[in-house]
């Protein structure tokens, strides 16, 4: 999950955090989490479904990552 990482250096983020730190504790902004929404959607071409969209799905790297792996998932079930 390399686009959480871009959007944090684009922002001036410097410290390194793991990929099960909070997203918005390392300093990503309420619309750095969209952006890095949409950046995912056109990653894996996926269409994240709206009850995929929860604040417990974008809270770090690894809960987006989960939650990719469940919408690719589906998409292929």
């Amino acid at each position: 999950m390399n686009l959480a990482y871009a959007i944090a250096a684009r922002h001036a983020i410097t410290p390194a955090f793991a990929k099960g730190d909070a997203l918005v504790d390392v300093g990503l902004s309420s619309l750095d989490l969209v952006n890095l929404m949409i950046a995912v959607e056109a990653e894996f071409d996926i269409m994240i479904p709206p009850a995929s969209l929860t604040p417990k799905n974008f809270h770090s790297i690894e809960t987006i990552a989960r939650m990719v792996e469940s919408v690719r998932g589906a998409a292929h079930a």
